[in-house]
């Protein structure tokens, strides 16, 4: 917002200087980004704060750290009674409207003097005509936008309603009429669209230097629907800017009393009957109720009730003491007040701005005994040490992403990770969605990472997933909430497992290197961490390798995913080096579960017995399930099934994969094994495998 500091005198008392006046309204959070050595400010305003958007605001925010009297631009008194133009209100998005009409006195159109027009220049706004320029004044003074209809071109009456499907409106300044969005907030008549209500006005119905009669609008409407318009439609105006912080309901019958004020100063123009009013907008008169006691604790200085009164009194609150409680301030929130204070927080915010955060007391907060770290953090920094001593970077990572993201994953048009909470009317279309999976961030960060040639990645998340629920209403009659949510451990690694060197002994960061992630996880957790046979119906097993993924399991339980990407996957994201392994955990479960304390186990007295086995196993068999089979054809001495060796090949152009088995017996004390023994129990293991389903689908020993 631009104004002159010249202007701003006109409503309070400044400081001399410009630096002084700066100084002063960048304490107030009204930060000046510009300061024009002719005095032109440009102010950064606050959000929330829609009443700051005039020089009646900035000034009423100067008067309550200064104590100085406020001095509004001259209003016209305007009566309410038969409208001078017919109304329909057909919606209540539309708070309070009024219509006053004006007739042109004489052959002149009137022009505003040079004082009237300075704060439109400092602005940035050229004078254009006296009724025009008299909606702007109206809007940069008080904060209430106005506008002037040419009456003649009205047909029948002024309908305040929502758009129709199919309607078009010819908005100001543009090239032709433009398709209205169907259940848009606008003003129309009896054939046309007069204008998008708090937006911009049309074309067809605008005020030009010909016209002679004038109907004044000025009125209050749902900031929230007045914000879907102008993003709808791609324009957004000073008005605009007022009405989407939430202007107040009060001010309609002041803003065009100021635009009466200054059309019947230049002589030309007239009223012509009363004031027409519809709406149904009522003052709640909101109570806000503020104890001195804690207000003292907030700010750490003596905050009498006294004191209170006086400031939020010059801020245009209604307050005194309560007669039953000498520390309670009841305070009357001022109506253009209403959308954003509701708490006693509130006033807290508008005390400290008054007194000055510099002055205020400066001190360390009070600082009690801590507590000592839960078992879970404790376990949560055993893993953070783990997987940094493996080469892992913890990552941060959003909670939203957008529908691109998840469209790069090439997922069917029914798939359970299609399924977001989404947030309506995002800012930003990346950030439409709440996090339901955090593979696509993993693959995507694999893929930053290789466009700017780093082929080594290896991270690691803490984060939160985010799960539709149904929603229902609660006895307090609110909704449930929308989503779960789901604590989760991810990690993706890429390149290899270690960094190369002179003498490169490293392998490819691949399935068995995040296996080994795992069952160290495990080890230092002291859990029984495994890995199992996919399941075919979990969310992820359609986006990793169909034959290099498992799912990884906790006391029988699955507790988490591990998989190769899918290279379709890496191809939507444009992965073209390495074989990226995701690994997904669930966190509770992690570092809920009760560890298991090793066992000591006297040494045997006779050393083991070692076997191997090779068995050939065709596309979509898994290694585990042979592995799980000897073990249940084993003998009670077989205390060890691993798999040492993976040999790939074609076996008549049939792609096949070997694993060797490594198979331990151990002989209990006093009972020795001979190796006939031992070989009776690997025929015997070798027939139950070949013998069974597995050997149905082609698993067989390699001799």
């Amino acid at each position: 917002m631009k104004i002159s500091v010249d202007v701003l005198r006109r409503y309070t008392a400044l400081p001399e200087t410009l630096r002084q006046v700066r100084l002063l309204l960048d304490d107030l959070g009204l930060e000046v980004k510009r300061l024009s050595p002719d005095g032109q400010l440009t102010l950064e305003l606050l959000a929330n704060r829609g009443d700051h958007h005039c020089y009646e605001g900035v000034a009423r925010e100067i008067t309550g750290r200064t104590g100085g009297a406020l001095t509004p631009p001259p209003v016209a008194t305007l009566s309410i009674g038969e409208p001078p133009w017919p109304l329909r209100l057909e919606t209540d998005l539309c708070l309070v409207y009024t219509a006053t009409l004006l007739e042109r006195v004489g052959a002149g159109a009137g022009q505003l003097s040079d004082e009237a027009l300075a704060p439109l220049r400092a602005a940035g706004l050229a004078p254009v005509l006296a009724p025009v320029d008299a909606t702007n004044l109206s809007n940069l003074e008080l904060g209430q936008p106005t506008h002037v209809f040419d009456a003649d071109t009205l047909v029948g009456a002024v309908t305040i309603r929502l758009s129709r499907a199919g309607e078009r409106a010819w908005p100001l300044f543009t090239a032709a009429p433009v398709e209205v969005p169907e259940g848009t907030l606008v003003i129309a008549d009896d054939v046309k669209i007069l204008a998008i209500a708090g937006v911009i006005g049309c074309e067809e119905s605008k005020t030009t230097a010909a016209t002679r009669r004038i109907l004044l609008e000025s009125a209050t409407f749902d900031p929230v629907k007045v914000r879907i318009a102008s993003r709808a439609l791609g324009i957004h105006t000073d008005s605009t800017a007022r009405f989407e912080r939430g202007a107040d309901p009060a001010r309609p019958l002041v803003g065009a009393g100021r635009v009466v004020q200054l059309l019947e100063g230049t002589g030309a123009w007239r009223r012509v009957g009363q004031t027409g009013q519809v709406g149904a907008w009522v003052n709640p008169e909101r109570i806000v109720r503020l104890s001195a006691a804690a207000a003292a604790r907030f700010f750490g200085m003596p905050m009498p009730c006294e004191l209170i009164v006086e400031i939020l009194a010059r801020l245009g609150y209604i307050a005194h003491v309560s007669p039953d409680d000498g520390d309670t301030v009841t305070a009357y929130v001022p109506t253009w007040r209403l959308w954003d204070v509701e708490y006693a927080d509130d006033l807290y915010e508008d005390l400290a701005r008054s007194i000055g955060y510099n002055n205020t007391p400066v001190a360390l907060p009070p600082v009690e005994m801590g507590a000592l770290p839960s078992p879970a953090e404790l376990r949560r920094d055993v893993v953070d040490g783990l997987l940094q001593s493996f080469g892992f970077y913890e990552v941060f990572t959003d909670g939203f992403y957008g529908r691109a993201l998840i469209e790069s994953l090439g997922l069917p048009e029914v798939h359970p990770l299609r399924e977001h909470v989404q947030t309506e009317n995002a800012l930003d279309r990346a950030y439409s969605l709440l996090k339901l999976s955090c593979f696509p961030q993993a693959v995507e960060l694999v893929a930053l990472n290789q466009r700017v040639k780093n082929e080594q990645v290896k991270a690691y998340e803490w984060t939160r997933t985010f799960h539709p629920a149904p929603q229902h209403k609660l006895p307090s009659g609110r909704l449930s909430a929308p989503c779960t949510e789901r604590r989760v451990l991810w990690m993706v690694a890429s390149g290899t497992d270690r960094p190369r060197a002179w003498l490169d002994k490293s392998r490819p960061a691949d399935l068995f290197f995040m296996k080994g992630v795992v069952e160290e996880l495990g080890v230092a957790l002291g859990l029984t961490l495994e890995l199992g046979p996919a399941e075919a119906d979990a969310p992820l097993a359609i986006l990793l390798h169909p034959a290099r993924q498992a799912s990884v399991r906790l006391n029988g339980a699955v507790v988490g995913v591990v998989g190769e990407v899918h290279p379709s996957v890496l191809k939507g994201f444009k992965v073209r080096k390495g074989r990226p392994v995701y690994l997904e955990l669930d966190e509770t479960a992690l570092l809920s579960a009760t560890p298991q304390a090793p066992r000591f186990e006297e040494p045997p007295e006779l050393h083991p017995i070692d076997r191997s086995l090779a068995f050939s196993l065709p596309p979509q068999v898994e290694a585990g399930s042979v592995s799980e089979a000897l073990r249940a054809a084993g003998p009670p001495s077989l205390i060890r099934v691993a798999i040492v060796d993976l040999f790939e090949h074609d076996e008549g152009g049939v792609p096949t994969r070997t694993f060797t088995y490594a198979l331990t017996f151990q002989t209990t004390k006093g009972q020795a094994l001979s190796a006939d023994e031992v070989n009776a129990a690997c025929e015997a293991m070798i027939a139950a495998v070949e013998g069974g389903a597995l050997g149905a689908r082609g698993v067989r020993l390699r001799r």
